[in-house]
Parts: structure tokens; sequence; C-alpha cells
């Protein structure tokens, strides 16, 4: 996952006069939507949630949760793929070309120095015999190529890395989309649009094999890079004016939720429809931000939740494994279900303010912001 960028959404340009006092409000408020922070939290929960062991009251209980991992992660996908390209277009739009340099170091210093760090202290727990030592996870995901590791050996062994799977699918989407946008000044949604159906289609072909249904096989960019695609995709098409008012007239929430839905047991995981529909809620919510979906989504709780997901979803992966690997306890009592939950947003604020933050500033102090006069 996630990568899960925390920046803003914007959609600008000519637009139809019955569409536009919609758009603007939806999409321009202030330079920052709560909106996309509601749905980090919904993501990371669901995340959470899955790794977590299963916490029971009465005939409640987060069973099904455990299935519903992928579909957190495909969120966060849907968001990096719609914001990331809206903001480059952006940028284009606005300056006339993309600033690549720039953009890879905001990009450096908002991802990688939790990053490094949750590395770094998993290098001190293998040297102290606290977990096992797995070279090929370390290093794999040191080099952001951990989703090509695979899963070797027992889940305790591979565990305290397997999370940095999504980190590098975001780390190859981030070399590979602008490079695309600058290639492709015309026909940017088809193209993005074909190479998302063309990956789709290798991965149903992979996983459709007779007997196969490995997760090394789902987790490979050339597998998992459509649910980044797509959602640029749509990006794109929401720049022209009748793509917006197409979106905002027939996409809304009261119809795309319960499709979503739908698509949420485990055995629709790898349902090429999902990456569409991750993106296609979100997007939903962001031009009706008055429905009733997209106000629970903006609630404060939510917002703040939101704002530590790329936080928890680094820390939480050895903290708890009580559901998927839960013979591996480097922290002892630590992870027991009462503890582990908290252990994981006392990890996630202390990375978020003495780390992420002052980092990210620091980026933004380098490469400047990405559109002058835009708030960073």
């Amino acid at each position: 996952m996630g990568a899960m960028p925390c920046i803003e959404f914007t959609i600008v340009g000519n637009m139809e006069p019955q569409t536009a006092p919609k758009v603007d409000a939806a999409l321009r408020v202030g330079g920052y939507l709560p909106t996309l922070d509601g749905w980090r939290a919904v993501a990371i929960l669901a995340v959470l949630l899955a790794h977590a062991p299963t916490l029971r009251l009465g005939r409640i209980s987060t069973a099904q949760f455990h299935f519903a991992g992928d579909f957190g992660v495909e969120i966060f996908f849907a968001l990096s793929g719609l914001l990331i390209c809206t903001r480059l277009l952006e940028e284009e739009r606005l300056t006339g070309s993309l600033h690549l340099k720039n953009f890879y170091i905001r990009r450096l210093f908002r991802i990688q120095p939790p990053a490094l760090a949750y590395l770094g202290l998993m290098a001190v727990l293998m040297l102290l015999h606290r977990i096992p030592v797995f070279k090929p996870g370390f290093f794999g995901a040191l080099l952001l190529v951990r989703n090509y590791v695979g899963v070797v050996g027992p889940i305790e062994s591979v565990w305290s890395t397997a999370h940095y799977w999504s980190l590098s699918v975001e780390e190859h989407f981030y070399l590979f989309l602008p490079s695309l946008l600058l290639v492709t000044r015309r026909f940017r949604a088809s193209v993005l649009f074909g190479l998302g159906l063309l990956s789709f289609a290798w991965r149903l072909y992979l996983l459709h094999q007779p007997g196969r249904y490995d997760f090394a096989d789902r987790i490979r960019t050339d597998t998992s890079i459509c649910f980044l695609f797509i959602p640029s995709c749509i990006a794109v098409l929401l720049q022209d004016a009748r793509g917006r008012g197409w979106a905002v007239r027939y996409l809304r929430a009261w119809w795309v939720v319960p499709v979503t839905l739908l698509f949420l047991p485990d055995h629709f995981a790898i349902h090429p429809f999902r990456g569409i529909i991750a993106s296609g809620v979100v997007v939903a919510t962001l031009l009706h931000p008055k429905a009733l979906l997209s106000r629970i989504l903006e609630t404060t709780p939510l917002r703040f939740i939101g704002r530590l997901s790329y936080s928890l979803y680094i820390w939480q992966e050895i903290l708890l494994t009580g559901y998927f690997a839960p013979k591996l306890r480097p922290f002892g009592a630590l992870h027991q279900p009462l503890l582990a939950w908290p252990a994981v947003f006392v990890a996630a604020l202390l990375s978020y303010y003495l780390l992420e933050r002052p980092a990210v500033r620091l980026g933004h102090r380098i490469a400047g912001s990405a559109v002058k006069g835009r708030p960073q």
C-alpha cells in the first residue's frame, strides 16, 4: 500500500455551466479535501482489522475483515492514481511542463524517512534475534523490489517486511506515470486504460492457472499496477468538461457503494472490476460533498486517522501479528489485542510528528511547491 501520499486534489479547467458550481464546491475547498482523509482512514482501518487478531463482542466479531485488507490497499492505490496524476496534469497546465526532479524530491522526503526508519528497527530486531532473519525480504524492501521477492518459508520469517510490496508498486508507478505523461501528449486516457487493461488481463491469466492463486503473483507490479493506471485514466478524463459533467451527473454514492460491497468478499479478490470500483466510489464522494457518505468521511475522527494512515501502515506490520503471524511476537505482551492497537497508534503518532512532518517540510524547502502559490 500506500504508499499513502497526503496530497491535494483539484480539478480545474473550462467547465460546463451546469456542472461548474458543483465541481468547484466539491474539488476546490481551500486546496484541501477532508473527504480524502476519510477514505484514507477507511483504507487503513481495513488493513489494520485484516492483520489484527479477531475481536469479539458477543455475536459480533471482526472475522470478516480479515478478507478486506486487499480492498483497503486498492483504495490507497485508487487515491494515489487519482491524486498523483491530477497533480501532475495541473502542474503541466499551469506551468507548461512537468518538473520531474522536484516531483521526485518531494516524493522521496514524503515516503522514504519512515520507511527507512522502520527497516532500521527491523535490522536491530534481527540482530537481537527477536525476529527471524530474512535477508531477501529486508533488502528487497530497502531496494523497493519487495513485491518480487515473494514468500519463502514460514509466514513469521517473511512477515515483518511483507507490507513493503505495496510501497514497491507505488514507487514503480511514480517512475512510470510521469514518463508516460511526457511521451503521450495525446490519447493519454486511452494509453492509461490500455495499459491497465493489459495488466488486468495478465493478472487474470496468471491467477486462473489450474491450482494457482499465489500471493507472490498478486503483488507483482505487472499484475498490480492496473489498480493505479485505471484511476490515472479517470483523472485524465475528469480534466475534460464532458467527463466531469458525466461524472457529476451519474456517479452517485447511493448506487456506487452497494455495487462496491458486492465485490468485497475474498473470492472476488482478483476480480478486475475492483480497481475501477475503488476509484468510482472515491470520485463519487468528491463530486458530491454534501451527500451523507461524504459528510461521514469528513468527521473529525476519520480525518485524524486518515492523516496518520501512512504512518499506521508502516508501523502496524510488526505489532499486529496476531492473525496471520501469531508466533511473531518480538515485543512480548505488547502483541495482546488490547495493547497492540494503542501501540500501533502511539508508534504512528511519534513517526508522523517527529519524523514525517519535518521531512515533508524539508522536501518542500528543497523542491518547492508543485504549483506556485499552492499550500504545501
